[in-house]
């Protein structure tokens, strides 16, 4: 395995420990404890905690150690890994819902085609999905997912449930499908439809994330646009 992907694993790992085996303000063990359990180097587990100590996720003391950190506010949403939005926030502690789903096989929006370099009106999946973090609308999310991938049928039913992630659906069906995605932000105001699912006024600002995610070799496997709501959730990129 390359390094970076080492690394990579064992900062996922250590994330999922952390959220799941400690409570806020209990102290991690040493580095060479957590070496062992995530059988890496204390190299790594020292650079993955950097990265955890920048994401507010512990809190690291000379002299005392490392502890776990109170829960925010607000969520944080890390940018610096692919992983699902129940992965990034529930990370920091909080309470990742999903509160409607559906998946229809309609033709592709022109943007999205061009994207994903489809015919103009080609079918693809389109899977709209509201979650909340603790209980509170967060997050409207629509993927674009074409509805053949690499030569076979993909079936998206999986993502109507929390426990599958668009990544994990490609990766499902293809190894490797999901490697990264490229990400657009952008601050934009609220209508209709899309403010009554996220629990806001008419007009109110919500964060607008359009993502193109691509296969191993560059190949553009699926095209989402998100809205997030920033009273909720605090976007970070580690670098």
């Amino acid at each position: 395995m390359r390094r970076d992907s080492a690394a990579q694993s064992a900062l996922l790992r250590l994330r999922h420990l952390v959220a799941t085996e400690f409570a806020p303000g209990d102290r991690l063990p040493p580095e060479k404890e957590l070496a062992e359990t995530l059988e890496v180097s204390r190299t790594t587990v020292r650079e993955a905690l950097v990265v955890l100590a920048a994401e507010d996720i512990v809190t690291r003391q000379w002299g005392a150690g490392t502890f776990v950190s109170e829960p925010p506010k607000v969520a944080s949403l890390n940018m610096s890994a692919i992983e699902s939005y129940r992965d990034r926030v529930g990370s920091g502690g909080r309470a990742v819902t999903l509160l409607d789903a559906s998946c229809e096989l309609l033709p592709s929006p022109p943007v999205a085609a061009a994207a994903l370099r489809l015919e103009p009106g080609a079918k693809a999946w389109h899977i709209r999905r509201l979650f909340a973090v603790d209980g509170d609308p967060s997050a409207l999310m629509n993927e674009i997912v074409p509805a053949q991938l690499f030569g076979r049928p993909i079936d998206p039913s999986p993502m109507l449930r929390i426990e599958t992630s668009l990544y994990e659906l490609l990766n499902r069906h293809t190894a490797g499908a999901a490697m990264h995605a490229s990400t657009e932000l952008e601050a934009v105001c609220v209508h209709g439809d899309d403010a009554r699912a996220l629990d806001l006024a008419d007009g109110a600002p919500a964060l607008q994330a359009t993502q193109i995610t691509f296969a191993r070799r560059g190949e553009p496997v699926a095209h989402g646009v998100s809205l997030q709501r920033t009273d909720l959730v605090r976007m970070r990129i580690t670098r």
